[in-house]
């Protein structure tokens, strides 16, 4: 183990100033010298221009410790390294970096809708400022072919009936309120939000004025709501609630399953009073059983393109509406919303002319749609209007489906001669088991054909396999009955007829088991 002493012995002598009651430092290492000569040279000042020095050497300045003095550059900035060469310490780092970023450059200012591209304006309410735009559309505007006016006149109990909700019946389709929103997700839940809403709703003319005073006509008008920043929900959804106030019904597409929840769920999370609960018309719903025979989706935008005959040209699509709204909260740029509002705008119209085709059906709807027609009024109990509108739809080239509507009409009424006159019909059109059902149940207890009922349980239909199993074994049984069963009973009741010749009573001829017309 090294003693104290040969330590002390490499250490080498001290030096002279260094000697006496200083206490003892071991001499820096190489490395530690170097770096310390290092910082020395980078600690002295820098040398005096040539001038200064001329100068000096002649007398013209004072002393070095005068102008020379004052040649040398200032004193760093507090933060700097401490003279001798120290390196800064972590806060004093921290405090430059904070410096250099604070000179950077300023920040995006927010974006102000009112003072932009963007069509809204400015509400000073006691919640806030509330950004809304507000149009009227014209007597004879249209979406594609459809009137807007139409919806004005659309009958409640037809809308009742499509709908399959009798609450619906009652309502003035005038007072009705049309909604749609944008929201900053499709998830729902707390954290997706509503940042447009598209409201319309029937303005007659007489109650308001024109632009330069005229009466004006006729008339929905158009109202957008803009959540400028988040965290401004409050006017909004004041202002959304006055509307629902004066409503009679809401319209929306999709909005009972998405659109009216996220609003109840955002006055909860402002602890706002509830909005009113108003019966509501789901147009997804009516457009599903209207169109399901010759849409394979059915979309607004579908809807829009295939019933209503309109295509729009530069739409934003519905997955980029989140970014867009992402974009203009981050930066500012209005022309990332123009798309969205507009959106917004044909989203509320296309449901307001869908409002108009559907409340009168007959007059505005395809073949194949009023077939769906009237297979939704069989299911709601309106079968004569349902039987109506399925002659319409059959002699309008309806095809299969106006077809296989009317026969279920005709069933359902207990008309089984025209059911059985369209069910066979639509079997030689087209292969359905469930045709060949509704075939097989008709000759077997209305013609009693058992054979022909037969023949087409054997096909194939639409029942479980025990179920067919079954209904084939009970066609078998008639069958033999109706043919081999008579001749095997002949022989019996003619001797029974002979033996009463002889005094005997006779013997009735035997029963058959009773049919259980309904066995399905």
């Amino acid at each position: 183990m090294t003693s104290f002493k040969s330590k002390l012995a490499r250490l080498g002598p001290l030096p002279a100033e260094r000697r006496g009651t200083a206490p003892l430092a071991p001499a820096p290492a190489p490395l530690a010298r170097e770096r310390a000569a290092e910082d020395d040279r980078a600690s002295a000042p820098p040398p005096a221009p040539p001038a200064l020095c001329e100068a000096a050497a002649a007398g013209a300045l004072p002393a070095a410790g005068g102008a020379v003095e004052a040649a040398r550059p200032r004193a760093a900035a507090p933060g700097a390294a401490a003279a001798g060469g120290a390196r800064p310490s972590l806060d004093e780092l921290r405090d430059r970096i904070s410096r250099i970023v604070a000179r950077g450059a300023p920040p995006t200012p927010r974006a102000d809708p009112a003072r932009g591209e963007l069509p809204f304006h400015v509400e000073q309410t006691p919640g806030g400022p509330l950004y809304v735009s507000r149009t009227r559309s014209l007597a004879a505007a249209r979406v594609g072919r459809a009137p807007l006016v139409a919806a004005r006149d659309a009958d409640p109990a037809m809308l009742a009936l499509l709908a399959l909700d009798p609450a619906l019946a009652g309502c003035d389709v005038r007072r009705a309120l049309f909604l749609d929103t944008e929201t900053t997700g499709l998830a729902g839940g707390t954290g997706t939000v509503p940042f447009l809403i598209g409201l319309a709703w029937f303005d007659p003319g007489a109650a308001s004025a024109g632009p330069l005073g005229e009466p004006s006509s006729d008339g929905f008008v158009m109202e957008q709501l803009l959540l400028r920043r988040l965290g401004e929900e409050e006017p909004i959804l004041r202002r959304l609630a006055e509307r629902l106030e004066g409503a009679s019904m809401i319209i929306t597409y999709n909005g009972k399953a998405f659109d009216m929840p996220l609003l109840r769920t955002r006055y909860v999370m402002n602890r706002l009073p509830a909005p009113p609960e108003l019966p509501h018309l789901d147009l997804v719903h009516v457009a599903r059983r209207i169109h399901k025979a010759r849409l394979k989706t059915r979309t607004l935008i579908a809807l829009e393109h295939d019933v209503l005959g309109r295509v729009r040209v530069g739409d934003v699509p519905g997955g980029e509406i989140v970014a867009c709204y992402a974009h203009f909260l981050r930066t500012g740029d209005e022309e990332a919303l123009l798309g969205v509002v507009e959106h917004n705008a044909a989203d509320v119209l296309a449901m307001v002319a869908l409002v108009g085709l559907y409340g009168e059906p007959l007059g505005s709807l395809a073949a194949g749609d009023l077939a769906g027609v009237a297979a939704t009024l069989r299911r709601a109990g309106a079968l004569e209007r349902a039987a109506e509108l399925a002659d319409a739809a059959v002699e309008r080239g309806g095809g299969a489906a106006a077809r296989r509507a009317r026969g279920d009409i005709a069933k359902a009424r207990g008309d089984k001669a025209r059911a059985l006159s369209d069910y066979e019909a639509l079997a030689a059109e087209i292969d359905d088991p469930a045709v060949r059902l509704e075939l097989a149940k008709l000759y077997e207890h209305h013609v009693r054909a058992f054979s022909r009922a037969l023949d087409l349980a054997d096909q194939g239909t639409a029942e479980p396999e025990p179920a067919q199993a079954r209904r084939r074994a009970r066609l078998r049984r008639k069958l033999d009955r109706a043919t081999g069963g008579a001749a095997a009973l002949a022989l019996p009741f003619e001797r029974a007829v002979a033996g009463g010749a002889d005094g005997a009573r006779p013997c009735a001829p035997p029963a058959a088991a009773p049919e259980r017309e309904g066995e399905e």
